[in-house]
Formats: structure tokens, sequence, C-alpha cells
């Protein structure tokens, strides 16, 4: 009898201790990987603007929106330069890409999704066609009560991440 109250102590004792155990297991270990430092050493960058869709006032968005990045980073001291239609991606590298998805749903609401990603010049053969390396990507959702404010609200975002971007690629020199 005297047996059972110490079997029974220990257990009680060994069971906290586990579940301690198992909890620090449970826990994956949080790596923060910094997304800009993929993008070391970029100095100059190719600027190419998509759009979902081809109206008439999307030709002037794409070019509005590619002459504010190419401000930006002329101001902060990266070159921009023009991507020729005739090249293929694999010789445009690094390929700063914006692309813009519009939904136009019912009356009244105007949304976009504005994202800008950068393929690096990381080529990789894969089934007999280049593939290049995404290293960077970022989205921001725009939304506008009409096409005007739409296009205004895509021009600010598209603003703010190539200046996020800018930023980055600072803090990592």
């Amino acid at each position: 009898m005297r047996l059972t109250p110490i079997i029974l102590a220990s257990l009680i004792g060994f069971i906290p201790f586990t579940s301690k155990a198992q909890t620090a297991e449970a826990t994956p270990s949080k790596v923060s990987e910094n997304p800009y430092a993929k993008l070391r050493g970029i100095s100059y960058f190719f600027i190419d603007v998509i759009t979902t869709e081809n109206r008439i006032d999307d030709s002037e968005i794409r070019q509005d929106i590619r002459d504010t990045i190419e401000l930006e980073l002329r101001r902060s001291g990266l070159t921009p330069k023009e991507l020729s239609q005739l090249s293929s991606n694999d010789n445009s590298v690094p390929l700063l890409t914006v692309e813009v998805r519009f939904d136009r749903g019912s009356i009244g609401r105007y949304a976009a999704d504005t994202t800008l990603s950068v393929k690096d010049n990381a080529v990789i053969s894969r089934n007999r066609e280049t593939v290049l390396a995404e290293t960077y990507s970022q989205t921001k959702k725009a939304v506008g009560t009409n096409d005007s404010s739409l296009n205004r609200e895509i021009k600010s975002r598209a603003r703010e991440l190539v200046t996020e971007l800018i930023e980055g690629i600072k803090k990592n020199k």
C-alpha cells in the first residue's frame, strides 16, 4: 500500500515534465527570412507593366506606372532600363514587373490587385524551356468608386510597392 502513493507521486511529477517537452517540440522554430536579401547586388532593373484588360485607358495607366517606377528608381540611384519588345525575358533580367489585375464587379464596385515582382538572373532550364526565378513579390489592393479614382489608387499602390522595394534593397547593401 505504501508503494502505491510513491508511484502515484512520481507519475504526477512526470506528467508536467513530458507535457513541457511535447510543447517545445510542437512549436516550430521561427526562421525570419529577409525577402530583400535575394536582391542584394542589383543596380539596375528592366521594367515591364502588365494589365489584365486591354482597354484604351489601360495603355495610359501602364505608361504612368512605368514613368513613376522609373522616376523612383532614378531618385534612389538604381538604373531603369527599357525592356525591348524584341528581346526575350531570359535576356532581360533583373526584370521588375508590375501586374494590375482588375476586378470590375457590380455597379459601383471597382477594385484591382497591384503586384510588383522581381525575376532575377537565375535562369533555369526545365523541360527545354527557360524559366526565370521569381525572387521577390508583393501585392497591394486598390479600391475606387469609379475608373478615375481606381486608376489613382493603382498608381499610388505601385509607387508604395516600388518605394518599399527600394528601401529593402538599400537596407541590404
